[in-house]
């Protein structure tokens, strides 16, 4: 009998190494054109429910590809959610409510994410490597508070605004 103990299983990613960068990843085929410029998300807590840190994934814009940060999860729930984002004639768009929640095959595509975990200060991008202490996936929700995201895109199947305080839209 062969050892086959160790031997990689064809067509699967290579795992990803703490201190190495993530793996190159494809993004799905229903993903548009974004701006070439990341909107800003911001929270004081945000908690993911399966999150699981897919690689990295160059988005289409108008100027050529944009690399990020792709990491998937079931459900975020961010407290005193701010977005800011490009909007006519330079000027920009805001969307504010105290609690905003995406579920659903929850896709992020980010150029930055940081936030606390635990207190510690953690910023993730495409050009850094992962950093050790941080699972790949998180087998329970996980808390990342202060958190400050320049999203470039995000995909899900349900978005609600906390039905208590309404969602406000600026533009600035």
């Amino acid at each position: 009998a062969r050892d086959t103990c160790g031997a990689p299983a064809p067509g699967k990613p290579k795992p990803v190494e703490v201190g190495k960068p993530l793996p190159r990843v494809a993004t799905g085929s229903d993903v548009p054109k974004v701006a070439a410029k990341p909107g800003k998300l911001t929270g004081s807590k945000q908690t993911m429910t399966g999150l699981h840190f897919e690689g990295i994934a160059e988005l289409d814009t108008d100027g050529g590809k944009l690399k990020t940060l792709m990491f998937t999860m079931d459900k975020a729930v961010t407290n005193d959610f701010v977005l800011k984002v490009g909007g006519p004639e330079g000027k920009t768009v805001q969307y504010v409510t105290k609690q905003l929640i995406v579920k659903g095959d929850v896709t992020f595509y980010a150029t930055r994410y940081v936030g606390r975990l635990d207190g510690v200060k953690v910023t993730l991008t495409p050009d850094l490597p992962f950093p050790d202490g941080i699972p790949i996936t998180f087998p329970v929700p996980v808390t990342f508070t202060d958190v400050e995201i320049d999203l470039a895109y995000i995909d899900c199947d349900k978005l609600t605004a906390n039905t208590r305080t309404p969602l406000h839209i600026d533009l600035t």
